[in-house]
């Protein structure tokens, strides 16, 4: 038997660390079986830890409720970004991916830091090799 929930998801196309929440009506046996089929709708962060921010059950007057307010919201009709654009009060809807920019600060691994040793290692390596060279080369030419 089918219910109805209500899927919150992170959607994209807004710009570098940026996305924007919406709402998405899905038919689904359960929350789990709803919130895999709208990480699979357009425009939704599909490969995103937390593309889901949240799931919940709906009646059917919701649920076509729903249907209709994404069937005319702007952001999901658009075909390419100049439209986009030119959607009035747009930029007030999106929001700083909090997920991405932790990401981004987050602390070196052990292999980030064996990595960097080692690469440290070989330019030291390198620049002893050349000051050698170097010292060699004025011996010969004294």
């Amino acid at each position: 038997m089918n219910r109805y929930f209500a899927v919150e998801t992170k959607c994209g196309h807004v710009g570098k660390d940026k996305c924007i929440f919406i709402w998405f009506a899905v038919k689904a046996e359960n929350g789990k079986a709803a919130a895999a089929r709208a990480r699979g709708y357009k425009r939704v962060k599909h490969h995103h830890k937390y593309a889901i921010r949240q799931v919940r059950e709906i009646s059917f007057e919701e649920y076509v409720q729903l249907k209709l307010v994404n069937t005319n919201d702007p952001y999901l009709q658009c075909k390419n970004v100049q439209q986009q654009r030119a959607i009035e009060h747009f930029e007030d809807r999106i929001e700083s991916d909090e997920d991405l920019l932790s990401k981004n600060n987050k602390r070196a691994t052990r292999r980030d830091t064996a990595y960097l040793l080692k690469k440290n290692e070989i330019k030291t390596r390198d620049a002893l090799r050349q000051i050698q060279d170097n010292d060699y080369d004025d011996d010969i030419a004294a």
